[in-house]
């Protein structure tokens, strides 16, 4: 009867995770770096902006909370660099800046549009990679006009 039971709850735990979607724990080494397209838009910066000045109020988003916001894109920038890495079959660091250009949405979390400059030489699906990575997080709300936001950091520091 007892082994029954524990049988029982064994399958309902299996089955409670294989309805979750749930994966094995991963072990080290099996992870497998990949590239996608970003599905993410761009956008032109030299575009005139219109939109109506009656359907956003006059606030302007707080830097400090899109700096906070923007730091948590560093793990996935990671990865981005990592998978290039991979594709050229080296370790050497990465050349140059990497320079992006958000444009918020005031009333979601997710941006616009994301615009990425690389270091000439170093491929499309690395800067698709990263303009996701930014896109990826979540970009503080407000009640006022589309911004667009620059920064401007190193694309491959390295270890010190």
């Amino acid at each position: 009867m007892r082994m029954t039971k524990v049988f029982i709850w064994s399958a309902v735990a299996v089955s409670v995770g294989l309805g979750c979607n749930m994966k094995p724990a991963e072990h080290k080494g099996d992870r497998v770096r990949t590239i996608a397209k970003a599905n993410v838009a761009s956008f032109d910066p030299d575009e005139a902006v219109n939109f109506d000045l009656n359907a956003y109020g006059a606030d302007r988003p707080d830097q400090y909370a899109i700096e906070q916001a923007f730091n948590g894109a560093f793990p996935a920038f990671d990865e981005c660099v990592g998978a290039e890495k991979d594709r050229l079959k080296s370790e050497d660091q990465l050349p140059g800046d990497l320079k992006l250009a958000i444009k918020l949405n005031p009333k979601e979390k997710s941006p616009f549009a994301v615009n990425a400059e690389l270091a000439e030489g170093l491929s499309d699906e690395l800067k698709d990679c990263l303009r996701e990575a930014a896109a990826g997080v979540a970009y503080p709300t407000y009640d006022g006009p589309p911004v667009v936001v620059n920064f401007e950091l190193e694309l491959d520091p390295g270890f010190q």
